[in-house]
């Protein structure tokens, strides 16, 4: 279910933001952290709503988004969001997903925490030489074996 509001473009500290409307937060029917997909002036994106108290959401805009959207803070804005339940992990690189089988720890990677998953596989992508990337693999296996999911 699709809902749309128009709020100001606010910001704190450095981070740009809109308050959703207690209408909205209550129509998505969910507390806390809320993905989402939507629209600002026609521009699509996918994110994430920010619990701010009393059943709020905020969404911070990136700043993509206001480039894209040809927004930036003072602006009123057209906001339309719904739910978005997809998956929105990373792929595993294939060198990263080849050294966690031979190692035996595919399930242990996959059992981690997905902020930790996604964090991974970030910096993992960031990585060029091989032998870095290498390195990588087996101060993955480290945290795996720390965190309690690799004997």
């Amino acid at each position: 279910m699709m809902e749309t509001f128009s709020a100001p473009i606010h910001k704190t500290g450095i981070n740009p933001y809109a308050d959703l409307p207690m209408r909205v937060s209550r129509a998505f029917g969910r507390r806390g952290y809320v993905p989402v997909r939507g629209s600002i002036n026609r521009f699509t994106f996918r994110a994430t709503l920010v619990p701010v108290g009393e059943g709020r959401h905020r969404l911070y805009i990136n700043g993509t988004m206001r480039k894209s959207a040809g927004v930036d803070v003072g602006d009123r804005i057209r906001v339309a969001l719904e739910i978005d339940d997809a998956p929105r992990e990373m792929p595993v690189p294939i060198d990263l997903a080849r050294g966690l089988r031979q190692a035996g720890a595919w399930g242990a990677f996959q059992r981690a925490r997905p902020s930790d998953r996604k964090d991974i596989l970030a910096y993992h992508t960031f990585l060029k030489t091989p032998e870095a990337r290498k390195r990588h693999v087996q101060r993955v296996l480290e945290h795996l074996r720390r965190w309690g999911l690799l004997e």
